[in-house]
């Protein structure tokens, strides 16, 4: 099927965002629920990002972390899924900290673009005000994630650096695959929307890693992003 949806404004105001419909969230997201037995030292975080809305989080302690990752995983996956990698961030001098969408997991809520950008400010005030973040930062954002950790390092200028694997440089071609057209946005929503717009403010240190063969995402997307990187130091790697 094709769904085509325009936009008009009024006065400056936005009416019926694709961003923020139904079909545009029910094409992008695809949540899972996490019934994982949780093993080991861990510490559970549950962040209130709205009114009767919580998200949860892992965070993976170790006494020889230099640095603390906030990692925003991708799409279909899980904070638990992470568990077994969490060893060997913390072999290399990293406290990793795992982060769910709103309905992914164990978190509360209904998943859409514009809460998961703004949650990821959220979660990273939360830790900061709960001493839960090592003195150096540095994010990471896979696939779906990639918005989340380009959002973080626009809005906080303490973050170390930024890594993004396998990031999307558009959202439009991800829900048109799926039958959803969409043939007209405002520049607003291409700003906020648009990683690769988004990512020109960012001033941290970058590495961008793609995939050779990935189809889904195409690695024209990730050269995209690193062509338009406003950092001075930016590494592009596709494997």
């Amino acid at each position: 099927f094709e769904l085509i949806y325009y936009f008009y404004q009024i006065k400056g105001d936005i009416l019926n965002s694709i961003f923020d419909s139904k079909e545009f969230n029910q094409n992008l997201f695809f949540p899972r629920l996490d019934y994982v037995e949780t093993v080991g030292s861990v510490d559970d975080l549950y962040v209130e990002v709205e009114y009767n809305c919580r998200v949860h989080l892992r965070r993976h302690p170790s006494l020889n972390a230099k640095f603390s990752l906030l990692f925003f995983h991708g799409n279909g996956e899980i904070v638990s899924d992470y568990d077994e990698l969490a060893k060997h961030f913390n072999a290399m001098g990293c406290e990793l900290i795992v982060c769910d969408f709103r309905g992914y997991g164990r978190s509360e809520g209904t998943p859409t673009l514009r809460n998961t950008l703004k949650d990821a400010s959220t979660i990273y005030d939360y830790l900061k005000s709960n001493g839960k973040l090592k003195s150096h930062v540095s994010v990471m954002g896979r696939s779906l994630g990639s918005a989340s950790a380009i959002e973080l390092c626009i809005r906080y200028f303490d973050i170390s650096c930024c890594v993004i694997e396998s990031g999307y440089a558009d959202p439009i071609p991800l829900v048109q695959r799926r039958g959803l057209n969409i043939n007209k946005i405002t520049p607003e929503e291409n700003n906020l929307f648009n990683n690769s717009e988004k990512i020109r403010l960012i001033k941290c240190p970058i590495l961008i890693m793609h995939g050779d063969n990935d189809t889904l995402i195409v690695p024209s997307e990730a050269k995209l992003n690193h062509e338009n990187a406003g950092s001075k130091h930016k590494i592009l790697s596709i494997l």
